[in-house]
């Protein structure tokens, strides 16, 4: 079973009744293994059901599991395959945007900057179906650009990456920290085989490379 980062594999038994007018299937799958991918993290799944209930559209219940200092994280997906909900859970308890907050940076909302409070938030309605598409999704096609993200680097720090493809065959890129540390990377296709990638930041380090490629 495949859908909304979801990749899992069960078993069980299926049975069909009725009549060729009305088919009744029913019958109970359970997880063998599985992984969910969800808000750039992957959690292994830890329980898993698909229950066909006298229709095609069986009823799902997923639940993943992530470690957090003293803290289990959970994910679980559950209900109708057709319009399942996300919730998150904790224990001990916690609210759901806390919990969010520690899938996604590994730190507590008391640490996490406002951008990515804002980012947060857009996750959680995001996932919730409020909103098509995150905070970053949305203003990434209001200003054209071909990627837009937010991530936190090993020390801590805030990083915005932007970029774009400024003729058909190159790409610039340019990340900016909250430690005022930038780069611009840029890479221009020759070929379908050959990249040249250029990279400068702003210690002075500069990068210059040829890749080959070739897919068999």
């Amino acid at each position: 079973m495949r859908g909304r980062g979801l990749d899992a594999e069960l078993g069980g038994r299926l049975r069909v009744g009725g009549t060729t007018n009305d088919v009744v299937p029913s019958g109970m799958f359970e997880l063998i293994r599985g992984r969910l991918d969800i808000l750039g993290k992957r959690l292994t799944l830890t329980e898993g059901r698909a229950d066909l209930r006298g229709a095609f559209d069986p009823y799902l219940r997923f639940v993943a599991e992530s470690d957090a200092d003293d803290v289990t994280l959970r994910v679980i997906l559950e209900g109708l395959a057709s319009e399942p909900d996300i919730l998150f859970t904790s224990t001990p308890d916690l609210p759901q945007e806390e919990v969010v907050a520690r899938l996604i940076f590994g730190r507590s909302l008391d640490h996490i900057s406002p951008f990515q409070a804002a980012q947060l938030a857009a996750a959680v309605a995001t996932l919730a179906g409020r909103i098509d598409d995150g905070l970053l999704g949305g203003l990434r096609k209001s200003v054209g650009l071909s990627n837009l993200d937010v991530t936190t680097s090993d020390e801590g720090a805030t990083q915005l990456s932007a970029g774009a493809y400024i003729s058909e065959n190159i790409y610039s890129e340019i990340s900016a920290d909250s430690e005022g540390k930038q780069q611009i990377d840029l890479n221009i296709d020759l070929s379908r085989n050959v990249t040249v990638k250029g990279r400068l930041n702003s210690e002075g380090n500069t990068g210059v490379g040829i890749y080959f490629e070739k897919d068999y």
